[in-house]
This record gives structure tokens, C-alpha cells and sequence, in this order.
């Protein structure tokens, strides 16, 4: 047993692409704990410190991956070689696995058997190990274990492509056999974030910025998107044929507040992630960091979508001109796998006063003697998106029926004149009719007729 402890720790130096993996602060904890099991004569005041630093840190860390699923050790190291951007992960993301070159493979394959062994090592292994090196006691006997951590509710949002491949590794003798099947999962899901997170902010952090991922992305889906089915074909139709590498468009979708605009796009990634669809939210008043949003993504094999939610500028903001030269004319091509969506209440995203439509003549209060040129720059911004989409507030048919299929998708119980009546005194008195004003109406229903069936405080 304490042979094989001794053999494992040498893979802190044994492991050659996936360096980052050993490095990390849990790995390394564990990796102290090793080194004094592995002591001639461990001292207890030393060794038992060890272990339940790495308990701690474990547990604390696993709770902070329950939407990765990772609740035992081998889980987690799983979680970190999938995650690892390294130069065999980048290269299967981006090559199918045979055209890696060999001597790459062959390293890699060596990395996976010697992190099969570092995740062999159980926490039944390691209780046991330190009770025979230190002998039996109430505190050897009252050790947490680790192995025993699950968050079942969290189970639940494994991402499938992940469940599967940790089923393989699961009852793999030899995890470097499995080596093809991690490069055709970096391939289909890629590498590091991009293969985590399926959405991502562009947060600036003083004068530079990072893709942050959303862990929690909202589940919005384009089936319960209703009435607008039409509007949507036409965005779907366009990214479906980004997905597939053909010519596609950059999108404006314009149109009322509360149809379904933002909806929209974002569920497209709850739809086309696991094809290899990722979206990035950029803030209006961060245009100006387009070119090195889009230099992180240029190489890499997913597709993304910059979104850019409630698109607008006064005739003060200069961004629109960063923006201009993103969609149309800019010094440096866009990408191939970048296109931009934006959402706007305004057709022309530029506002316009009265006074820019007044004739052209001598005005002492004006010193833009270009007037025309001015206003054309501005309406031209929004003819650069290929296609725009309109959504328009529903009619009182179209909102009802909007209503009835979420009081359907709800399960509510109650009859549809009165569900109407509800509906329609809902919209007269809170916000303008629209999609959201519908959902908003029932869940706010949803939660009244629970009341009324008695479910109070």
C-alpha cells in the first residue's frame, strides 16, 4: 500500500501536459498528505493536520462544483483533465485524434495512467493507510470521509456529454486506453471554459477585461417562447447555419419591450450548446474592447455569439463607430466563428431629435456643417446587421393565447373565461401588453391559486 502511495507521488514529477492539474491547490494538499504518510515514522501532530486540510478544502470544493457533478476525488481529478487547456487538449479540440501527432499522443497517454493512479488512491485507502502508521485510536476512527460527499440535487444538472465520459472512466481498467475518447470529447465539447460554460459576460477588470462563464444560465427554451414561433425561425434558421459553417448574418431584433427579443437569443444556447454554440454578453459601453473580446475566440472551434442586450445611443456616445467597424469595414476581418446579435426598442439605435431632420442652412448654434452626412452615419448602423427581425407587441388575441399555453405548460386549474378575465384586468393594470406582461400574469396566478388551496405560512 505504501508502495503505491510512493509511486503516485512521483507523478508530481512524472506528469508532463498536464501540469496544471498537479498544480492545483487541492491536488496539492493532497499530495502533502501523501508525503507524510509515506514518512518512516509519522508524527500524528503532522500528519492528521494534513488530512483534514485536505477534507476541508475537498468538501468545500466539491459543494462549489454541483453543477459539474464532482462529489468523490476521482470525480474531481476527471473534472480538471477536462477542463485543462494544455497543447494535446488544444490540439484534440481543434484535430481529430489521429492527426495529432504521435509523440504528443503517446505523452498524453502516459499522463493519463499515471493520474489513474493519484485518483486510485480512496479515502478507504488513505484511513487505512494512516491508522496502521499511527495506530488504531478514537481520532483515527472519527475521520471524516471525503468519498462520502454527494449533492444529489445537484445531480440533476449534469450536462449529459459529461455523465457519459464519466461512466467510461468510471469502469476503465487502464484510463490511457480511454485517451481517444477525452480528445473526442475536447473535439465535440471543447477545451477548458469554453468546454464548462456555454455563456459567458465580458467583465472588465480596470483597463483589460476576461470572459467570465454563467454557471447559472437562465433555462429559457424556444418551445415556450409562444406565439412568436415565425419571428424565431427566422434567428433560427440563420444560426443553424452558422453552426454548419455556411454563410450566416449578423442579427438586429428589434421590436416592443417584454416579446421576447433577449428570450430569443439566449435560447439558442440552451438549444445549440451542445453543438457547439457559445454566447457572449458584451456591454454597450464596452464596444470599445471588441478586439480583444473577438481575439480570444478567432482560434478557437466553437461558434459564438456576441450579444449585445437593449442596443442603443444617444447622439453623445461615440461606441456606435466601434460597433460599426466590428459588423462592416474594419481595418481586421471578423472571424469566421463570431457573429453578433443585438436586441433594440429603437429601428435605427441611434437617437434622433427633431432637430436632425431640420433643412440644412445657416445655423450659428450648429458647427456640423456635414448635417446629412451625420444623420446617414447614424441610420446606417443598423442596415450593417444582415437581418433584422421585428417583434411587435401582440394583439389581445395573440396575448390570450400566449396566456392560455403557459397556464397549460403550469398545469393551473381553472377555467379559461375566468383565466381571461384575469389576464386581461392583469395587463390594464400593470405593464403594456406583451409576452412578459403573460408570464408575469402567471406567475403571479400560479402562486395565488396555491394560496387559495390553503399552502400559506
Amino acid at each position: 500500500m505504501i508502495d503505491l502511495i510512493e509511486k503516485t507521488i512521483q507523478a508530481e514529477w512524472k506528469i508532463i501536459l498536464y501540469r496544471n492539474v498537479i498544480k492545483d491547490p487541492l491536488v496539492q494538499n493532497f499530495l502533502a498528505l501523501l508525503k507524510e504518510l509515506t514518512r518512516t515514522i509519522p508524527v500524528p501532530s503532522q500528519v492528521l493536520p494534513s488530512y483534514y486540510n485536505f477534507a476541508a478544502a475537498f468538501i468545500d470544493r466539491v459543494s462549489s462544483l454541483a453543477d459539474e457533478g464532482g462529489n468523490s476525488w476521482k470525480d474531481y481529478l476527471l473534472h480538471l483533465i477536462l477542463l485543462d487547456e494544455n497543447l494535446f487538449s488544444i490540439q484534440a479540440e481543434a484535430h481529430d485524434y489521429s492527426d495529432i501527432p504521435a509523440s504528443l499522443r503517446n505523452m498524453a497517454e502516459r499522463d493519463m495512467a499515471e493520474l489513474q493512479k493519484l485518483a486510485s488512491l480512496s479515502n478507504l485507502l488513505i484511513r487505512k493507510t494512516l491508522a496502521e502508521k499511527i495506530g488504531n485510536s478514537p481520532e483515527t476512527e472519527k475521520l471524516p470521509d471525503w468519498d462520502s460527499v454527494c449533492l444529489p440535487k445537484a445531480q440533476e444538472n449534469i450536462r449529459p456529454e459529461y455523465r457519459q465520459i464519466r461512466r467510461v472512466f468510471e469502469n476503465a481498467p487502464q484510463w490511457e486506453t480511454q485517451t481517444p475518447v477525452v480528445a473526442e470529447y475536447y473535439r465535440k465539447n471543447g477545451v477548458g471554459q469554453f468546454g464548462r460554460f456555454y455563456a459567458f459576460r465580458w467583465v472588465k477588470n480596470g483597463l483589460t477585461g476576461e470572459l467570465t462563464g454563467v454557471k447559472h444560465l437562465d433555462p429559457i427554451q424556444l418551445r415556450h417562447l409562444y406565439e412568436y414561433e415565425l419571428e424565431q425561425g427566422k434567428v433560427i434558421q440563420n444560426t443553424e447555419q452558422f453552426l454548419l459553417g455556411y454563410a450566416a448574418n449578423n442579427v438586429l431584433l428589434y421590436g416592443d419591450r417584454g416579446t421576447g427579443k433577449s428570450s430569443t437569443v439566449k435560447a439558442l444556447v440552451n438549444t445549440y450548446g451542445h453543438k457547439g454554440l457559445r454566447l457572449v454578453e458584451v456591454r454597450k459601453q464596452d464596444l470599445g474592447d471588441f478586439p480583444q473580446v473577438v481575439s480570444m475566440l478567432a482560434q478557437r472551434r466553437q461558434r459564438f455569439i456576441l450579444f449585445i442586450d437593449d442596443l442603443s445611443f444617444s447622439e453623445q456616445e461615440g461606441q456606435y463607430c466601434e460597433l460599426k467597424a466590428l459588423l462592416e469595414g474594419g481595418l481586421e476581418a471578423k472571424p469566421d466563428n463570431v457573429l453578433v446579435y443585438a436586441t433594440s426598442n429603437r429601428r435605427h439605435l441611434i437617437q434622433e431629435s427633431f432637430s436632425d431632420r431640420a433643412v440644412i442652412g445657416f445655423d450659428p448654434e450648429r458647427d456640423d456643417v456635414r448635417h446629412m452626412d451625420t444623420m446617414e452615419e447614424k441610420l446606417s448602423l443598423a442596415d450593417r446587421f444582415g437581418i433584422t427581425v421585428t417583434f411587435i407587441a401582440p394583439d389581445k388575441k395573440r396575448y390570450l393565447s400566449i396566456v392560455d399555453k403557459l397556464a397549460l405548460e403550469k398545469g393551473l386549474d381553472i377555467p379559461q373565461e375566468e383565466l381571461h378575465q384575469r389576464a386581461i384586468k392583469w395587463e390594464m393594470s400593470f405593464n403594456a401588453r406583451s409576452a412578459r406582461t403573460a408570464k408575469q400574469f402567471i406567475d403571479h396566478l400560479e402562486g395565488q391559486l396555491a394560496m387559495e388551496k390553503g399552502q400559506s405560512i
